[in-house]
């Protein structure tokens, strides 16, 4: 009786500990979700704010004179690259896994901060 006893209790345990390292794991899953969901948000609205500016330099070609039509098609491709990086960085967003997220997520946010760099710059040089 006392062997059964131990031998119920042990099983209790470690059936308990198990429960805690699922518990653990699904944790953890649910936080890489989380925050995978949220840097790709921000880099959806990284690129619908490109896209907003690649339209209204399409629109301002339309009105610029010669000289003005080949600086906004400089900007316009310059755009358009800018885009296509955070596009990249999106589909490694999306594709990454729990083990690779670390990499995935600094190269995302690395990108952002070049690609909103870029912006400025490409700003400053049409306001100039």
């Amino acid at each position: 009786m006392l062997t059964y006893g131990l031998l119920t209790l042990t099983s209790c345990t470690t059936n308990s500990s198990e429960r805690d390292r699922q518990d653990q794991t699904a944790e953890i899953n649910e936080d890489f979700e989380e925050e995978r969901s949220e840097v790709a948000e921000d880099l959806r609205q990284l690129r619908e704010n490109i896209s907003e500016r690649i339209q209204n330099v399409g629109d301002e070609m339309e009105k610029a004179s010669e000289e003005g039509r080949r600086e906004l098609v400089d900007l316009n491709e310059q755009l358009l690259d800018e885009r296509e990086r955070i596009d990249e960085a999106l589909e490694r967003v999306e594709s990454s896994t729990s083990e690779n997220w670390s990499e995935a997520k600094d190269a995302a946010r690395s990108t952002v901060q070049d690609v909103k760099r870029e912006l400025t710059e490409l700003r400053n040089r049409l306001t100039n």
